[in-house]
């Protein structure tokens, strides 16, 4: 299992972050585990986990996935380059999709440039397996903006998440923040950043500006992903 994950884990794509800013070419997608899947065998779920975690080496290979990752309690991300129509009609070929095991949501995306983000994610296309270090100390924030709130139009704006972004990285560090993105049509932000803090920084990231102000909320996971994909050392 382990050598299937380092697999579906690895990138296959470098990109300057600040460059592709505005051009929403990518596609994030949040696989929220099913709470209503069907009650089925071990043997049955065994069976779909392989077909998932086959279809992503094969999307990987192909160059269509950049990234997928679990969190550590369900579910997981996929980062695609390619839009939503293209990406819609790719996650259709996942078995673990298609039994109804997660519930997706599809999210067109940019980078957010900061000088405190690395501009750049490393590729690991190139290594062995055998080679490819998994990093246990990656967390990952996601601001949803409330949309019932009247002054909704004051998400867009990235102002407030590059204030935390410098903040956080004043506090504990310039490598601390490894990488943002923002969800295209006002729907937020995404943040990963690594810590050996035990159940990471969550405060400072409560400390948005907009969730103090009621215009968004937060989501605080730890995830898996393999060492130097963000170029980090």
């Amino acid at each position: 299992m382990t050598r299937i994950l380092l697999t579906a884990f690895i990138f296959c794509l470098s990109f300057s972050l600040s460059a592709q800013y505005g051009n929403g070419r990518y596609t994030f997608v949040f696989l929220n585990t099913n709470p209503n899947k069907a009650e089925i065998s071990q043997a049955a779920i065994d069976s779909l986990q392989t077909g998932h975690m086959n279809n992503i080496n094969r999307l990987v290979k192909d160059k269509k996935m950049i990234a997928a990752g679990p969190f550590f309690t369900g579910g997981g991300v996929f980062l695609f380059d390619t839009n939503v129509e293209e990406t819609k009609t790719i996650l259709n070929s996942d078995p673990a999709i298609a039994a109804d095991r997660y519930i997706l949501e599809v999210f067109s995306t940019d980078p957010i440039p900061h000088n405190a983000v690395k501009k750049t994610l490393c590729t690991l296309w190139d290594k062995n397996e055998a080679d490819v270090e998994m990093a246990m100390n990656y967390y990952f924030v996601r601001y949803k903006s409330n949309k019932e709130n009247e002054d909704i139009a004051a998400v867009k704006t990235n102002r407030f998440t590059e204030n935390l972004i410098r903040s956080v990285s004043h506090k504990s560090g310039q490598n601390t923040i490894i990488g943002a993105l923002n969800l295209n049509e006002n729907e937020g932000q995404l943040i990963f950043y690594q810590s050996n803090i035990e159940g990471g920084i969550e405060a400072d990231f409560a400390a948005h500006e907009l969730v103090k102000k009621g215009l968004m909320t937060y989501e605080h996971s730890q995830i898996y992903f393999p060492k130097g994909v963000f170029c980090e050392n």
